[in-house]
């Protein structure tokens, strides 16, 4: 792998310009740059040699897009790679236009595949794309559920240019028109994978992985791969991940260019009890869930944030960020109900996956529209590089996902020079004779100011290896078995495993997953030994689900007189006169369908939804590593209001009277606590192992609880697990109790199943590392 040193001063100076097509420098001055960008400047080198893959990260709004598109067009339009021909205007095949300015005819077949993970980023890259493209007459197409038949089949008849895709829908080209893909693709010169951070360690990552060495096969070619990304932890990691078999020759552009200044505040509130709250309410909503909390007014952190949230971002475009879909729909519903109560235009919009297309495109066309302001209160959604203009600022509730999400929602502000503006509020229950030990240490606000922290070191999370990839990979030998009509298992293993997503799928663990795929019907065996999709298999395939590698809940349709709302996951018993939130306001259920799996509801004036749910984020070693250096500091940050500057300071005053500055235990009366400040993959596995032992344990927040023990106990639970043979992920993830985790799960037998959980959701090292780091404090205790 080589990363380009090139400084900024000497990119500015750079010939990068110079050999772009002459169509391509016109269309660059059209639009009033001086210069090229850092990230165009440094990338367009390896992109023209078109011999190696390249990665460009860069910062939101640093045209990454640009960056790769100037040179790969250029290319193109001097047929540059084709019989040899590498140089501008050398080749045959040129016509000449009225500005005698050459361009190649295009090839016959596809010449760029762009892989997006979103609908609406390609819709986005569509309309960004066609005039950049026209330049040099090559046509952009779009691919995906909503494009129309008869576009797909002008393409698939006169395949040419640039095409817009999501893994999904490529999935489905493989699976529906496999015959068709070599010439399809036959002039393809370059895949570009956009938010490439979004695909890494995922099992939709897998899926793509695979697809793309499955492109190769078809074409016998190795076209280069050029992945975007504004948020990577580990470059190395994103290197492996594109190009597997051979991540030392990917080109690093990495971008530090970026001269926006930031404002930057966190905001602690104190969730407290309404006053006239009878002592029985009091309790109840100790207990209550955030989303409860948020709708019910119980505690008065959530009116308070509404209340700022308000003051300061009407009149503005903005994003709100929150941690769950409930969350965002609570707090677009309270925003709205200020608006109506002040009277004043509603600006607020809720924006989330289940919501309907034509909602959420709205809200995005509001938020581009400069006459009228508008803030979106979104789940991730709006995380990634939709199109919604410059806004004026981000506010994230709660402790954000991940510091590398926090990085990503930051960098949608001050995209037109001015600071970007980042708002955090983080509200902490109020302390009562119930409290644990995690609450006195207001855990909320210490790990925000330790995520921002990293993030203003320009630290970010490494993606965690998701293993075995058993999942995709079950559905990698169903879509490759559709697209060519049968295939023997050593073919199915040669052009599936190895370097990639199923590396660690020897041939052992090959053959026992064909057979738990047989036992359940998927595949079927011929005399010959070839194999096909069996019955079951045949109804999976032809599902429209069976596209996706990632897992799809059982999704209701809204709909009020007949108009679909949008779609929502229901776990709970679902019931007429229930209450719920969507699209920012409450509804009554009037009547369910079962079969249609449709929820007929109406406007509800008032009640307690009875709908909620979601789940917390996953906090990683160096973040919990943050949070206990931020307790043994005596730095306040200046950015840090009041009120999170006194629940800092409760939250260190905690941790000295526990002596955690000193120990990792925290004796109690019924339990003994350990802090080891690690990661929660590691604590839920010591969780495991511990209670396999026979002690009672469990996670509680940055913590592990043993009840019913003293220190002395542990420690000699401790010392057996310590001095007996570590155990495999799968050993231990026999006590898991829900381990179908991804999507086709249900198909493997308990060993495959063991090693998949293990492998997604424990650290045994981790583990084992923290029991050593612990055990001298437990003989102390």
């Amino acid at each position: 792998m080589t990363t380009s040193s090139t400084s900024v001063s000497e990119a500015a100076e750079s010939s990068a310009f110079a050999r772009l097509h002459p169509r391509m420098q016109r269309w660059v001055y059209d639009q009033g740059w001086t210069t090229l960008h850092d990230a165009q400047e440094r990338s367009a080198h390896p992109i023209l040699a078109g011999d190696r893959d390249v990665i460009i990260a860069a910062a939101t709004a640093a045209g990454k897009t640009e960056a790769a598109f100037l040179p790969i067009l250029s290319n193109l339009a001097n047929g540059a790679g084709r019989d040899g021909a590498n140089q501008p205007g050398v080749g045959t095949g040129h016509k000449v236009r009225a500005d005698s300015t050459p361009i190649a005819v295009p090839e016959v077949g596809v010449a760029v595949l762009y892989i997006s993970p979103l609908k609406a980023l390609i819709n986005d890259q569509y309309q960004r794309l066609e005039d950049l493209c026209g330049r040099v007459r090559i046509p952009v197409h779009r691919w995906h559920g909503d494009v129309s038949p008869a576009a797909k089949k002008k393409l698939t008849d006169e395949p040419s240019g640039v095409l817009l895709i999501t893994p999904e829908s490529l999935e489905a080209t493989f699976v529906n028109r496999g015959p068709i893909i070599p010439r399809l693709l036959s002039g393809l010169r370059y895949v570009v994978i956009d938010e490439l951070h979004s695909f890494l360690a995922t099992q939709r990552g897998a899926q793509l992985q695979s697809l793309m060495n499955r492109v190769e096969l078809a074409i016998r070619r190795r076209p280069p791969r050029i992945g975007l990304s504004a948020t990577l932890g580990d470059i190395d990691v994103a290197a492996a991940y594109l190009r597997a078999d051979d991540p030392e020759q990917v080109a690093i552009v990495e971008s530090e260019s970026d001269g926006r200044g930031l404002m930057l505040q966190l905001r602690g509130y104190h969730a407290t009890a309404p006053a006239t709250t009878h002592p029985e309410d009091v309790l109840a909503a100790r207990d209550a869930t955030p989303e409860e909390a948020i709708e019910d007014g119980q505690t008065t952190a959530h009116g308070e944030i509404v209340d700022h949230l308000y003051r300061y971002l009407r009149g503005q475009d903005n994003l709100v960020f929150a941690n769950s879909r409930n969350e965002v729909e609570s707090y677009a519903h309270l925003l709205s109900r200020r608006s109506a109560e002040e009277r004043v235009p509603d600006e607020f919009r809720p924006h989330h996956g289940n919501l309907s297309m034509d909602l959420r495109e709205a809200t995005e066309e509001q938020l581009r529209d400069p006459d009228r302001p508008a803030t979106a209160v979104s789940t991730s959604t709006l995380e990634l590089g939709i199109d919604i203009g410059s806004v004026a600022s981000v506010a994230q509730i709660g402790p954000p996902p991940s510091v590398a999400s926090l990085w990503q929602r930051l960098g949608r502000s001050g995209r037109r020079g001015d600071p970007a503006v980042l708002r955090l509020y983080i509200a902490e229950q109020s302390l009562h004779s119930r409290s644990t030990p995690a609450d006195e240490l207001r855990c909320g606000v210490v790990q925000a100011t330790a995520m921002v922290r990293l993030m203003l070191d320009r630290w970010l999370e490494s993606p965690d290896d998701p293993g075995f990839n058993y999942s995709t990979l079950i559905q990698q030998i169903m879509s490759t078995i559709a697209e060519h009509g049968g295939a023997t298992a050593a073919e199915l293993y040669g052009a599936l495993c190895g370097p990639g997503p199923f590396r660690l799928v020897d041939q052992e663990r090959f053959v026992r997953l064909l057979r738990a795929m047989a036992s359940h019907d998927l595949i079927a065996q011929t005399a010959e030994g070839l194999l096909l999709l069996g019955q079951a298999g045949e109804r999976q395939v032809n599902n429209y689900r069976f596209y996706a590698a990632f897992p799809t809940a059982d999704e209701w349709r809204i709909v009020t007189h007949g108009r679909t709302l949008g779609t929502i996951p229901i776990h709970q018993p679902l019931r007429s006169g229930a209450l719920l939130i969507f699209a920012g306001k409450r509804w009554k259920v009037v009547d369910a369908d079962r079969r249609s799996r449709v929820v007929e509801v109406e406007k509800a004036d008032g009640g307690v939804p009875h709908f909620h749910g979601g789940s917390g984020p996953i906090v990683s070693d160096r973040v919990r590593a943050e949070m206990s250096a931020t307790y043994q500091t005596a730095e306040m940050p200046l950015w840090l209001d009041p009120n999170a500057q006194s629940l800092l300071s409760e939250g260190r005053d905690a941790f000295r009277r526990y002596g955690l500055d000193q120990t990792t235990v925290v004796p109690g009366e019924s339990a003994v606590r350990l802090f080891p400040w690690t990661g929660d993959r590691a604590l839920s596995t010591a969780a495991i192992a511990l209670s396999g032992q026979g002690l009672t344990a469990n996670v509680e927040g940055p913590a592990i609880r043993v009840d019913r023990a003293e220190a002395g106990e542990v420690a000699a639970v401790l010392a057996r697990l310590l001095a007996g043979p570590r155990p495999a992920p799968a050993q231990l993830a026999r006590a898991v109790k829900n381990p179908e985790i991804d999507k086709w799960d249900w198909v493997l037998d308990e060993t495959l199943l063991g090693e998949s959980a293990g492998a997604r959701l424990l650290d045994v090292d981790g583990a084992w590392k923290m029991f050593w780091r612990v055990m001298p404090d437990l003989r102390r205790g």
